[in-house]
C-alpha cells in the first residue's frame, strides 16, 4: 500500500446528473488577453471577472449560471515537495515568475485540465458556462458582455469581440457519456473496462479528424494521482486489487466539490468518458457491465461560443 507525508485529494463534481444532452446549455468563451495567459494582471483580472458573472441575471431576476469551469474557478491536485495537496489553479499570492511557471506546467499535465482550459501555445484560455435552465441568445451575450466590462475594467485595455470562427474551439465537439454499471463491479474491473474503452475511443477520433483532441476518464485520473503519490498504480492494483484504488477514491469523496466532472462515483457504478477537439460526432464506446445512461454534447456555434481579444487595439483586426 502507498504512504505519503500529506494528502489532501479533491475529486470535483459539475452538479446534479442530468436526465438528457438537453437538460442545460453550455456556453463557451476564448478570451486572448494582450500577452497570453500566464501574466500575474491578467490573471487576478480573470479572478475578478469570473466572479463578477454570478451577478448576471435573466430577464426574471433569476441568476443564469449553474457552474463556471475556467483557470479562474477550478481546484486542481498538485505535488509540491513532498505533499501532496489541493488548490486552486489560480493562487493570487504566487503570481510571480516562479509561480507562473509551476502554473503553466500544471495545466499542461493535469488530466482534468489541459487543452480544456488553456490553447496548447498560451495565448488562449476557455470558460465552460453552464447555465441553469435553457435561456435566449441574447440571455447567454450577457455573460460575454459582463466578461468584457469586468476584463477592460481591471486591465486598463479593451476587449473586443470576435466571430465565433476566430476562436480556438471553432467547429469543435465537446463530448460527455455518463455510463451506469448493469451489475456489481469492482474498481479492478472498472479499470479494466475504461482502459479497453479509451483505446476504443483513440481509435475513433483518429478516424474522425481529431488533431488535438483531449480525451479523459477516471482512469487519467487514477494514473495522474498514482504518479504524484509516487506509486505504480497497475501493479498495486494487481497486489492488493481494490483496495488501493478503494482508498484513492474515497479520500477524494471526502473533498468534492462541484468544479470538475464526476468521472467516477467511489463505488464505481457511474463513469464518464469525456472528450474534446473532435470535428464532428463519435460514438459512444462500449463498456462491458455497463449501459449508457446520456449524452452530453456541445458544437461551436454563433449562440453558443463567443471570441474576446484583449490584446492592443494596433494588433487587431476586429470583427463586430
Amino acid at each position: 500500500m502507498f504512504s505519503m507525508r500529506c494528502l489532501m485529494v479533491l475529486f470535483l463534481l459539475s452538479g446534479p446528473t442530468m436526465a438528457h444532452s438537453e437538460s442545460r446549455q453550455w456556453h463557451a468563451i476564448t478570451l486572448y488577453p494582450p500577452a497570453g495567459v500566464y501574466h500575474a494582471e491578467f490573471l487576478t483580472a480573470m479572478v475578478t471577472a469570473v466572479e463578477s458573472l454570478w451577478q448576471v441575471h435573466d430577464d426574471h431576476g433569476h441568476p443564469i449560471l449553474e457552474s463556471v469551469d475556467s483557470i479562474a474557478s477550478m481546484n486542481v491536485i498538485v505535488a509540491e515537495n513532498e505533499d501532496v495537496r489541493f488548490r486552486r489553479i489560480i493562487e493570487l499570492q504566487e503570481l510571480d515568475t516562479d509561480g507562473l511557471q509551476r502554473m503553466r506546467a500544471l495545466v499542461d499535465v493535469h488530466p482534468l485540465v489541459q487543452r480544456r482550459l488553456v490553447t496548447t501555445d498560451g495565448l488562449g484560455t476557455h470558460l465552460w458556462l453552464q447555465v441553469q435552465k435553457p435561456v435566449a441568445q441574447s440571455t447567454l451575450s450577457k455573460l460575454t458582455a459582463q466578461l468584457q466590462r469586468t476584463l477592460t475594467m481591471e486591465m486598463d485595455t479593451q476587449c473586443y469581440s470576435r466571430t465565433a470562427r476566430d476562436g480556438a474551439l471553432a467547429n469543435q465537439y465537446f463530448t460527455q457519456w455518463h455510463y451506469r454499471a448493469t451489475s456489481a463491479t469492482t474498481g479492478v474491473q472498472a479499470l479494466k473496462t475504461l482502459a479497453v474503452a479509451q483505446q476504443r475511443l483513440r481509435r475513433n477520433m483518429q478516424g474522425a479528424g481529431v488533431e488535438d483532441g483531449q480525451y479523459y476518464s477516471a482512469l487519467n485520473f487514477l494514473e495522474y494521482l498514482s504518479e504524484i503519490l509516487e506509486i505504480e498504480l497497475w501493479k498495486e492494483v494487481k497486489a492488493s486489487g481494490d483496495s488501493t484504488i478503494s482508498q484513492i477514491y474515497l479520500l477524494a469523496d471526502s473533498l468534492r466539490n462541484r468544479d470538475l466532472q464526476d468521472l467516477a462515483s467511489p463505488d464505481f457504478r457511474q463513469l464518464q468518458m469525456v472528450v474534446l477537439g473532435h470535428h464532428k460526432p463519435l460514438p459512444a464506446p462500449p463498456m462491458e457491465g455497463y449501459q449508457l445512461t446520456h449524452t452530453q454534447q456541445w458544437h461551436s456555434n454563433a449562440s453558443n461560443y463567443h471570441v474576446l481579444d484583449c490584446r492592443p487595439n494596433t494588433t487587431l483586426l476586429v470583427e463586430n
